[in-house]
């Protein structure tokens, strides 16, 4: 039996509606009333993530709510994403010609963003086998393959990898430190660098709900962005300290102080930082 988690608010126009589990004629109700309680919830424009991620089988019973809800959307200036990679649900769309309706995307962040599963074709061949996307991600399914294996008769260059995130983890301790560890970011754009620091740090931290950031070096953000489809609220403060930090909230974890080495600043420099504050690299140890 499916669950259903409440709308939750992303962002002031955005919401989000999961699913889970099974979804049919039997167990698509708590969907329905999901997809109504996001549209009441907000008047005015409205921008509706469904994320059907987790649902493990669904048939032709999920389709008049999401239609209703799209045009719901649609007629209020907004619009409604699906983020689907099953098999079945895949089928369902294709099926009734609401492919153009309802393309798929990957994860949440993606549907913000408005990039399609298509729009990231494979950049190489499935071995026999593996499991590979369902039939019409990336290229079109060769027509004398009705199962819709993904066929490629060229090589594709593989992205390239991203930068090694440079952050320094101080040993746990029982005592308590004023500084836990120290990033050094690449620039001073949050939208740019946060991702990949929440990413990184360790499990032990929890997930980090609220970040706060102290000086007028970082470019301007959001009040909350979505990281790894989690909100995170941003904050910032102005008041001067050396050297400078940023602070990260994790619920029933308690708070973690990293010092920020400058983007521009050399090893030495780095180095330098970290001693001040004392973080010894011989103690604790690097992320990445």
């Amino acid at each position: 039996m499916p669950t259903q988690d409440e709308a939750s608010a992303l962002f002031e126009e955005c919401r989000i509606v999961r699913a889970h589990g099974e979804l049919d004629t039997r167990t698509v109700a708590p969907l329905v009333r999901a997809l109504a309680e996001a549209r009441a919830a907000r008047p005015g424009r409205l921008l509706l993530i469904v994320d059907l991620s987790e649902v493990t089988f669904s048939d032709s019973s999920i389709l008049p709510p999401l239609c209703e809800a799209w045009s719901d959307c649609c007629a209020r200036g907004g619009w409604m994403r699906i983020v689907y990679d099953n098999h079945t649900t895949d089928l369902v769309v294709r099926h009734t010609g609401l492919l153009d309706r309802f393309p798929a995307y990957a994860n949440a962040q993606d549907a913000w963003e408005g990039r399609t599963a298509d729009d990231t074709p494979p950049h190489r061949e499935l071995a026999p086998g593996r499991r590979g996307a369902p039939p019409g991600r990336g290229r079109r399914a060769a027509p004398n393959h009705p199962t819709g294996h993904l066929m490629s008769n060229q090589l594709r260059r593989p992205p390239p990898a991203p930068p090694l995130l440079r952050l320094y983890v101080a040993p746990e301790s029982t005592v308590p430190r004023r500084i836990d560890g120290a990033w050094w970011p690449r620039t001073f754009d949050l939208m740019v660098e946060l991702p990949s620091l929440l990413s990184g740090l360790p499990s032990g931290w929890g997930q980090i709900v609220s970040v706060l950031v102290n000086g007028t070096g970082w470019a301007g953000a959001p009040g909350r962005m979505l990281v790894c489809n989690q909100v995170v609220r941003l904050r910032r403060t102005t008041t001067a300290r050396t050297p400078s930090t940023i602070v990260l909230m994790a619920p029933a974890h308690g708070r973690r102080d990293l010092l920020v080495v400058p983007p521009e600043a050399t090893e030495q420099s780095a180095d330098s930082l970290m001693s001040a504050v004392g973080l010894t690299p011989e103690q604790g140890h690097f992320a990445s």
